[in-house]
């Protein structure tokens, strides 16, 4: 992630107190997930840490712990149910409650022709970046419910990083003289 990015998320937590709360966020182990689980820590939230890369996700969890923050490490594959209940379950049962979520983890293929992208590609992404979002959704909101309401938010990321600069074969901009 780049440094305005993360300056730009910094300042706009800056003045926001989440001291009490706990917030929740997927895909923290690496880029836009990990500065975001650090910006609500800072802010004094409790951090669950949901990830596929356990790794990652300690890493983020020791960086949270440093900042003199709490966090709980969860291995989360976004795409099944049980885990994201699990996963939000143990939250609860360490923390308390849910007050935030933030659904970041996401998945993208390498830049290719459509035609040449294989319907098991297709599935991978479409069960993470679509299906993800969902599972989690559909488990947060009635915990948030239980404990008065709560703020989800929902990215999608990748784009602006790696973009396709050009389609098909480019035409020459025709003379309108």
């Amino acid at each position: 992630m780049s440094h305005e990015v993360e300056q730009t998320v910094a300042a706009t937590y800056q003045t926001v107190s989440f001291a009490g709360k706990v917030a929740f966020v997927t895909g923290a182990g690496s880029g836009i997930g990990r500065t975001t689980a650090l910006a609500f820590a800072r802010q004094g939230a409790s951090v669950v840490i949901a990830d596929v890369a356990e790794r990652s996700s300690k890493e983020t969890a020791r960086m949270i712990s440093e900042l003199g923050g709490q966090a709980l490490t969860v291995r989360c594959d976004v795409t099944q149910g049980g885990e994201v209940r699990a996963a939000l379950d143990q939250a609860v049962n360490t923390f308390g409650r849910l007050d935030i979520a933030f659904n970041n983890a996401g998945a993208e293929q390498k830049v290719n022709a459509t035609a040449d992208i294989t319907e098991e590609e297709w599935d991978r992404i479409i069960a993470i970046n679509l299906r993800g979002v969902f599972l989690c959704m559909k488990y947060e909101i009635p915990l948030m419910l239980q404990y008065g309401g709560g703020a989800i938010v929902n990215t999608a990321s990748g784009a602006p990083e790696s973009g396709v600069s050009e389609v098909g074969p480019r035409t020459p901009p025709r003379s309108t003289a």
